[in-house]
Formats: C-alpha cells, sequence, structure tokens
C-alpha cells in the first residue's frame, strides 16, 4: 500500500490498523512449523525420509509450491502436495492445485502408506517434469498424473514442509490437543536437477544436494513466521530444530515451543550432506493402483484449505475466505492475499 508523504493522518490510521491485524494474527493458543527452500526451481525430483506427525485435526506435509500463488491478481496457482491428515495417517493426500487464487483447481487422491506414517520412517518422493508428476513411497510409485494440470504448473516452485492443524473437522479430525506436543521428524533430503536423459543410467534426473541435518543450514532454508485463516496455529521458527542428525517440526500450545524428546532411530543411515553430489538413478517404477485407496467420506468443509471430495464431479463447495498456506500475511495488503476458496 503506497502512502502519500503529505496524508499524515491516514499514514497514522494505516499504522494503528497494521498493529490491530498484526495482534490478530498472533492471537493463536497454539504453535506450529514450516520449513521452506530459499531458492525455487523449475522442475526436478525431490526425496524426503520423514516419520510424519499424526492426531485427529492436524497437517502433516512435504509440498511444492510457487510463492505468491495466494495473491489474487491473476497470476497462476502453482502446488503439489503431499499431505497427512492426521484423522488417518495409514494413508497421505496427494493433491495438484492449480487454477487462480479465488478459483482453485485440485486433484486429491489418497494412498496407503504401511506401517503408518507416524508410526516408522518412509521415504517420500515427488518428481516434477513439463510432462508428468509423479509421487511415490519407498521407491514405488503411488502416483502418476500427466497432462491436463501438469500443464498448469508454470514458473517455479519451492520445497516445503509444515506442521499445523486445521479448522475444519470434515477434513483433519476433530482436533485433540490433549495429543499435543506432537513432532514431525525428517532424517534427510535430497533435490535433483532435472536433466533429461543425462542422469545415472540415463535418467532423467541428476542430485545437486543432499542435506542430512547435522547442523541447520540458513543459507539453504527458510523458518515460516505467520499464519492463514482455518489455521489454528501461529506457524513459527521456535518449533524448527535440528537434534541429532533429524531435523524436527513441531506443533506445541503457545508459549511451551520445545522438544525435550528423545530422537527417534531410523534403520536407514543418512547420506553425507552436499552442494554437489555424484548423481543418483531415478529408475521408472510401473504404476501400482493398488496403493491407491479412495478417499475417506466427509461433509462439505468451511474456513478450510483443501476438502476432501468423494468424487471428481462432486457439487461446489463454500470452503470459506482463506489464505494460503506458505504465504506471509501483510498487515499493509491484507485484502491483496484473502482468497476465496470455493470450488
Amino acid at each position: 500500500m503506497n502512502i502519500k508523504k503529505t496524508a499524515v493522518k491516514s499514514a497514522l490510521a494505516v499504522a494503528a490498523a497494521a498493529a490491530a491485524l498484526t495482534t490478530n494474527v498472533s492471537a493463536k493458543d497454539f504453535s506450529g512449523a514450516e520449513l521452506y527452500t530459499l531458492e525455487e526451481v523449475q522442475y526436478g525430483k525431490f526425496e524426503a525420509r520423514m516419520k510424519m506427525a499424526a492426531a485427529s485435526g492436524t497437517v502433516s506435509s512435504m509440498f511444492l509450491y510457487q510463492n505468491g500463488s495466494e495473491i489474487a491478481d491473476g497470476r497462476p496457482w502453482v502446488e503439489v502436495d503431499i499431505e497427512v491428515l492426521g484423522k488417518n495417517p495409514g494413508s497421505f493426500q496427494s493433491n495438484i492445485i492449480t487454477g487462480k487464487a479465488g478459483a482453485q483447481k485440485t486433484s486429491e487422491k489418497h494412498h496407503a502408506v504401511s506401517p503408518a506414517a507416524d508410526q516408522a520412517f518412509h521415504t517420500y518422493g515427488l518428481e516434477w517434469t513439463p510432462n508428468y508428476v509423479r509421487w511415490t513411497v519407498d521407491g514405488q510409485e503411488v502416483r502418476k498424473t500427466e497432462g491436463g494440470q501438469v500443464s498448469n504448473l508454470t514458473g517455479t516452485q519451492g520445497l516445503r514442509f509444515n506442521l499445523w492443524s486445521s479448522e475444519s473437522a470434515a477434513w483433519v479430525g476433530q482436533f485433540d490437543e490433549s495429543k499435543l506436543p506432537l513432532f514431525q521428524f525428517i532424517n534427510w533430503v535430497k533435490v535433483y536437477k532435472y536433466t533429461p536423459g543425462q542422469g545415472e543410467g540415463g535418467s532423467d534426473f541428476t542430485l545437486d544436494w543432499t542435506d542430512n541435518f547435522d547442523t541447520f543450514d540458513g543459507s539453504r532454508w527458510g523458518k515460516g513466521d505467520w499464519t492463514f485463516d482455518g489455521n489454528r496455529v501461529d506457524l513459527t521458527d521456535k518449533n524448527i530444530y535440528s537434534r541429532d542428525g533429524m531435523l524436527i517440526l513441531a506443533l506445541t500450545r503457545k508459549g511451551q515451543e520445545s522438544f525435550n524428546g528423545q530422537v527417534p532411530r531410523d534403520d536407514e543411515q543418512a547420506p553425507q550432506s552436499s552442494s554437489s553430489a555424484p548423481a543418483s538413478s531415478s529408475s521408472s517404477v510401473p504404476a501400482s493402483s493398488s496403493s491407491e485407496i479412495a478417499p475417506p467420506s466427509s461433509s462439505s468443509a468451511t474456513n478450510a484449505i483443501h476438502a476432501v471430495r468423494t468424487t471428481p464431479t462432486v457439487a461446489k463447495e463454500h470452503r470459506g475466505i482463506v489464505n494460503a498456506k506458505g504465504a506471509k500475511v501483510n498487515p499493509n495488503g491484507h485484502k491483496r492475499y484473502r482468497v476465496n476458496f470455493e470450488y
């Protein structure tokens, strides 16, 4: 928002309003966390070895996101998700979100994970190319989408992880704060460049960098310090830790941001961190429809970022006025960051 130098009275009014908005944004009773790469890239392969958090009412995720997608000025929405919904940690939700702020298009599917996502470490993978998006768990393909929405994933995306609590019980279940604190553990992350036919064994991906989180690399990662409507937590850097070779995201009560527990053991040894490492094979695995399960049924959700849809032909549901996850709220221009999730 531009304020003329001579409009002193208006400037004071805007400052007071901004202060009030900031206070409201920070008035939540719980704290969550979001980790994001400072660099966005176009295409690539992204892998993370994780033990997810799960309790009714929570979301534990790994996703690709184009910063600014949430701004309702005609720009495209660009996002690809892996989300463990707290009410059902025996599966995860895959999703592509395209369209524009206020007119998003989604394609949610659910996939079985065994042992459950909060009971064991699994290696989750996303491959993004000009022609397809592919999801894998422990090296096995669970979904591959070609054409359609993929052609609308334009520009660049950054890799993100977050742990938060949705106010949509229909989507994630009723929130049970007695389960707090909750923790999402990330053993390592690998990011590959998209190099068609030039990767190891003729694959399309070449390993760019690996992080095993022996320490926190502030030159690579940022820590979220924002919130959004439909989320009962404030995302804060106080709930991101590097401990015993593990990156930890926490969901806690406000004022209790800490980790005093024991880091779980992952039987798979973490790779060596690097900024440049030898290429790793990305062999193609046939599609497996057996791992895909129907989404749980639910009633229409309001004030939610997403809602589970039982069929692709479901009637439009009003999701409420919310602003995007991963988008820092600018109190001086907050109206630009509010979008209507109504598909």
